[in-house]
């Protein structure tokens, strides 16, 4: 899809088992390349950035981190349920003359797979038909002309043959791999290492591939974000900062592209906090919109604002709000003098507050960060 060239470490444990598996592979995995080490594997794909590259051969946190010294990194994760995978599993042995595991066997296999966890009621063997494969994806964007990834997707080896209505198998004579013999570091620890993830529960290769095509997984913004990212990613972190027990609210002030002030909503200074009972509204878990007149919490707006100031404010100034922005809130956004509101979580009185700011002058929109996925409710 993406033509990436497939790229080997030549200590790797799994090349032998997978190689018959790639070479049928070539009209997507076009080309191999052999690589004594990780950083001469790297220093490779920095010379050649514009182009995609694929390889299942970093298998531990170490080899991670030095991947993702380069801008052009992208770690992806590729899970599956626990009876998904089982089902599969059944198939795979049956179509390969083993022994079919038991559902309780299957998973202490997958917890010693995933975690390293010991068993005392079976031993893995070498032919164990559970399998986990780690590869790394290196790829260019095709017309924004920009490096875009090197992705490490870290994928249940029981996929589905392409066509299939029920969960299948891979050709008989891709040998099954105990992954314990080869994973440098616990799985876990490498999936929550992932910079994206995607859920395998489809019956088919044709299914999981359009969802794959659905991530944009060379989308630039994945590795690099958009400056409206970028600041909705600090609005979201000052929002970490929120004492509030409704929820929280963080929010950046930006004006030519440069942070003038961020805010959280909380109780004011020299006050209690409103998560050690400050706030009496609420901490009485009163409904969204309700008592408003008796809560004692700053908004995330009003504290940047206040924070910036008039005069700092000035014209052609935004202001990125991990949530829409209350009524009350958009009258002193547009007193102010901001110029656009950009938000990516829905609150309970949107339709209000759009219409001030369509009366006003000011543009609203809702940003979706790539790989984000937005959270609708009200509180």
């Amino acid at each position: 899809m993406y033509g990436f060239t497939r790229l080997y470490l030549r200590t790797s444990q799994i090349k032998a088992d997978e190689q018959q598996q790639i070479q049928k592979n070539q009209a997507h995995l076009q080309t191999c390349i052999e690589f004594d080490t990780i950083e001469a594997m790297l220093d490779h794909v920095t010379l050649n950035w514009m182009d995609h590259f694929v390889t299942c051969d970093v298998n531990s946190v170490e080899g991670i981190a030095i991947l993702r010294k380069r801008p052009f990194f992208l770690l992806l994760s590729v899970e599956s349920p626990m009876m998904t995978r089982f089902r599969r599993s059944v198939a795979r042995c049956k179509a390969q003359g083993q022994d079919v595991p038991t559902l309780e066997t299957f998973v202490e296999m997958t917890d010693a797979s995933l975690y390293n966890a010991s068993s005392s009621h079976f031993a893995i063997a070498s032919d164990s038909p559970l399998s986990l494969t780690p590869s790394i994806l290196l790829n260019r964007t095709s017309q924004l002309q920009q490096p875009t990834a090197v992705t490490v997707s870290l994928l249940h080896s029981d996929t589905t043959r392409s066509g299939d209505s029920t969960p299948s198998i891979p050709d008989q004579d891709s040998a099954a791999v105990s992954p314990i013999q080869y994973f440098n570091s616990p799985p876990y620890k490498l999936l929550s290492m992932s910079d994206l993830s995607i859920l395998n529960h489809y019956a088919n290769l044709s299914c999981l591939r359009t969802a794959i095509e659905a991530l944009d997984i060379t989308n630039p913004d994945l590795l690099r974000p958009s400056w409206d990212s970028y600041f909705m990613y600090l609005a979201n972190l000052a929002a970490r900062r929120s004492n509030c027990m409704k929820r929280r609210v963080g929010c950046v002030l930006v004006r030519e592209r440069r942070v003038i002030a961020t805010g959280y909503n909380g109780t004011p200074k020299n006050l209690t906090n409103c998560n050690e009972g400050g706030c009496s509204r609420c901490n009485q878990a009163t409904p969204c919109g309700k008592g408003l007149d008796r809560c004692l919490c700053m908004h995330a707006e009003e504290n940047a604002l206040l924070e910036a100031g008039r005069e700092r404010v000035g014209k052609e100034s935004t202001i990125y709000c991990n949530t829409c922005p209350c009524l009350g809130c958009a009258i002193k956004i547009v007193q102010v003098g901001v110029s656009e509101v950009v938000y990516s979580e829905s609150y309970g009185m949107d339709d209000l507050t759009a219409e001030v700011f369509r009366n006003a002058g000011v543009i609203l929109r809702q940003h979706a960060t790539p790989g984000i996925k937005l959270d609708q409710s009200n509180p």
